[in-house]
């Protein structure tokens, strides 16, 4: 049975998704509802699915990406021929072999177009349709054996004999509803995306638009009405829309542009509409053009607006607020949440990360734009030193370099590198001098990578450890702490730069996985510039926390579920890899996937997909953000997108406004907290609570409790309202 299974369900997915992928979506019920609407018409239906058959079979048999076929990359565009074409004729033989060859060189055209434009990094939509459509079309023409279809004429009788009475008085009813005369047309330029030229389908599909996006379903509206009122006030004819329904090339450019493939906001919504009259113009000018050869200009206009404007962004210096889509998660609102919960989590992120030079806390005396020397050109450095709890810098009488808690301190190797330059030829300071002549001291330079370097200077002569051309890693000892250069008194001056020589100017860059105090509380920072006047320091990973969350490739964890009806189930999960070398936890029973990434300071997950009916997706949010530390008052916060985890109406209502203000949010915090009584004292008892913020409220919502051994998860405990249960990990 198995593997008939592991046959049927990649078919399955390659003909479900090919319906879906024509409104930018993968979502299963959409699907199924837009299969459905193409079966009011029996014959058209049944050429659409051949199509889409025949397309996919041509894709597996030549070895194409399998993801590519299961997802209906390959099947939509032959599914619009097929529903094209079988709307058009009579079903006969010859029609079903047309059929065939059609699907087939839909299938080439759809990798030739997607071959020229992906060098662009564009997509190629419906071009492969209008190709093979269009060549169709004129080529039947000389068939004598396809006989023109006369279905759509009596509407009436087709419906009663694909559903009955049911569809035949829900489209009575529908007619007879007083509805305004651009909802009507709407409806049916919706339905006419799928050869289906009635309102009743346009509902249908519209209520499926719903289900999968509300933003998508918005911009379809909003960019109609605005097309069918400049028709209006242009005085143009509005037949063209009513009885051509080719007003649903407005419908797909407000969902590609507003929606799928830019971030939904102010300024996608303000750029689709303000593309719209374009858009009717081009399709006014390529009616009169197409009428000449009797021949519909179908989905054109679409593609030519939204592949032209999409280019254009390319060719922008610098993106501003109207930003593309950099992953697709097929959904606007997924697209919308991760991209604002993105550039709040990881707004200063960069690739390599860049810690502190130094071990243990250290006082920043001067940051970016400091009040004393760091201006103009260096202004994006920070100057470090060693408070003690009364906020002086040095004891005794402070007259000597030895006086100093920093002078002689170890001073490390911030990042992976090469060592390519040292000045070690300048003498410490008399307290309370500078030496302007050798302005930096003795320094180091470190490359991390292409034109990114690091300096550290002020060193204590003849303390370095390294050489020109040594390789370091992080945490490495460099040198010493000394007082060289412009330096009244002894402290380390550090900054990044893009060239490699003593003195280049700054580079404001982030610092990574470091914690700050300040005024008593203790703050995580993931990428981030330290503040003047705070204490800082790296991260000193916690050994256990670090064990717990090393997921290694291949590696196969279990787990004991105890629920609250006290039922006991076993979930495995493997720890895979994807294309992309992302990471990623997958339950095997329920095939759901939460992606993550784990560093020397850090773990945390990005995304998840599948079935949250699993302790997966509850260990997703309660370990959302795992800190390797060992501080009892350092709370770490982070964000998680609005969709990951509420499903609520009031969500769905808010995916509405959601492009346009900001008023609600996913909160995560996590702790580690002291040992409770009767818990193992050589163990780690960590705490989360995920909660949603709205409209300036916050409600805590589940509460997490994880206890990790020294090698690895003990348990893990869920609190959500009036239920709670637990899960232990096995060994």
């Amino acid at each position: 049975m198995k593997p008939v299974l592991s046959y049927l369900r990649p078919l399955i997915g390659s003909i479900i998704f090919s319906y879906s992928q024509v409104f930018f979506s993968r979502n299963v019920y959409f699907a199924v509802l837009l299969i459905l609407v193409t079966f009011f018409d029996p014959v058209t239906g049944m050429a659409g699915l051949v199509s889409v058959l025949a397309a996919n079979f041509f894709a597996w048999t030549l070895g194409f990406d399998k993801q590519s076929i299961i997802h209906g990359d390959y099947g939509f565009n032959s599914l619009l021929v097929g529903l094209g074409l079988g709307i058009l004729y009579n079903p006969s033989f010859p029609f079903f072999l047309l059929l065939i060859v059609a699907s087939l060189s839909t299938f080439i055209f759809t990798i030739v177009v997607a071959g020229i434009l992906s060098k662009y990094r564009l997509p190629y939509l419906s071009i492969p349709f209008l190709l093979a459509i269009w060549t169709f079309i004129l080529a039947s023409r000389n068939f004598e054996t396809l006989t023109i279809s006369a279905r759509g004429v009596y509407k009436l009788n087709e419906l009663f004999a694909t559903g009955k009475n049911i569809l035949v008085y829900s489209y009575q009813i529908l007619n007879q509803i007083p509805l305004p005369e651009v909802i009507k047309v709407y409806f049916k330029s919706l339905g006419a995306i799928l050869f289906q030229f009635n309102m009743l389908s346009g509902i249908i599909i519209s209520v499926g638009l719903i289900i999968f996006s509300r933003i998508a379903f918005l911009l379809s509206l909003l960019s109609f009405i605005l097309a069918y009122y400049f028709f209006t006030i242009m005085g143009a004819d509005l037949n063209m829309l009513s009885y051509s329904y080719i007003g649903f090339n407005f419908i797909l450019s407000g969902i590609a542009l507003g929606a799928f493939y830019l971030i939904p906001s102010r300024e996608s919504f303000l750029w689709t509409f303000l593309l719209i009259p374009v858009l009717l113009i081009l399709t006014a000018s390529l009616n009169s053009l197409f009428y000449s050869l009797q021949l519909s200009i179908y989905s054109l206009p679409f593609n030519i607006v939204v592949i032209s404007f999409l280019y254009v962004l390319k060719l922008r210096f610098h993106p501003g607020k109207l930003a593309e889509v950099p992953v697709q998660h097929f959904q606007p609102e997924a697209n919308l949440y991760h991209h604002v919960t993105g550039l709040r989590r990881f707004r200063f992120f960069r690739p390599l990360s860049i810690g502190l030079p130094v071990y243990g806390k250290w006082f920043v005396s001067q940051g970016y734009d400091g009040s004393i020397t760091h201006r103009g050109d260096w202004k994006e450095a920070i100057d470090l030193v060693i408070k003690d709890a009364e906020g002086k810098t040095y004891e005794k009488a402070g007259i000597l370099p030895e006086h100093y808690y920093c002078y002689d301190k170890p001073v490390v190797a911030p990042a992976d590198g090469e060592v390519i330059d040292i000045l070690n030829s300048v003498d410490d300071n008399r307290i309370g001098e500078v030496d302007l002549k050798n302005n930096w001291g003795n320094s180091l330079v470190i490359r991390h990578d292409a034109h990114l370097y690091s300096q550290i200077s002020h060193l204590k002569l003849d303390s370095f450890k390294v050489k020109i051309g040594d390789r370091v890693k992080k945490g490495d000892i460099l040198g010493r702490c000394g007082n060289s250069g412009r330096s009244p008194e002894p402290h380390i001056h550090f900054q990044v730069q893009s060239t490699p020589i003593i003195g280049s100017k700054t580079l404001e860059y982030p610092l990574s996985h470091f914690i700050s105090e300040k005024n008593g509380s203790l703050t995580y920072h993931d990428f981030d510039y330290p503040l003047e006047g705070s204490l800082v320091q790296n991260v000193n990973p916690n050994k256990n926390l670090a064990r717990a969350f090393h997921f290694l490739p291949g590696q196969l964890l279990k787990f004991k579920v105890h629920r609250m009806d006290g039922r006991n189930e076993t979930e495995v999960w493997e720890v895979k890899t994807g294309p992309f070398n992302d990471t990623y936890l997958e339950c095997l029973s329920r095939k759901a996937m939460a992606y993550f990434v784990q560093e020397d300071s850090v773990f945390y997950f990005t995304h998840f997909q599948g079935n949250r009916n699993c302790f997966l997706y509850y260990f997703f949010l309660g370990a959302w953000k795992v800190v390797f530390h060992s501080l009892e008052d350092l709370s770490v916060r982070d964000e998680i997108p609005l969709h990951l985890f509420t499903n609520s109406f009031s969500r769905y209502l808010y995916d509405f406004i959601a492009p346009f203000m900001s008023v609600m949010r996913v909160l995560y915090r996590s702790e580690l907290i002291r040992n409770e009584e009767g818990k193992s004292k050589q163990s780690l008892h960590y705490h989360a609570e995920v909660g949603v913020w709205k409209a300036g409220k916050y409600n805590p919502e589940v509460n997490f409790h994880m206890e990790i051994s020294e090698k690895s998860l003990v348990s893990f405990t869920i609190k959500q309202a009036k239920r709670e249960w637990k899960v232990d990990y096995i060994k």
